[in-house]
């Protein structure tokens, strides 16, 4: 499930960053890929909508923590295996 996971967020985040899907690592900074908060926020939703998940992205600290694709894929297959 774990590549799993990764591939489809890399795929969901890849047109949102304007970026082919193969050029989207694990260890890539959402930074380099020029998502800002309103890009990341629509992501987040499309993610929660795949995933029948909600990311708490309500405080400062949770916009922070996610710095790269891979801690957006960390927190999802969390909250999935939360739900299991």
């Amino acid at each position: 499930m774990s590549s799993d996971v990764e591939a489809s967020i890399i795929a969901i985040i890849a047109p949102a960053a304007e970026t082919e899907a193969g050029e989207i690592t694990r260890e890539t900074e959402l930074a380099e890929l020029e998502i800002d908060s309103l890009v990341l926020t629509e992501v987040v939703m499309d993610i929660e909508d795949k995933y029948d998940i909600e990311i708490d992205m309500n405080t400062a600290e949770a916009w922070e923590s996610l710095k790269t694709v891979g801690d957006i894929a960390d927190v999802v297959k969390a909250l999935v295996a939360a739900k299991t």
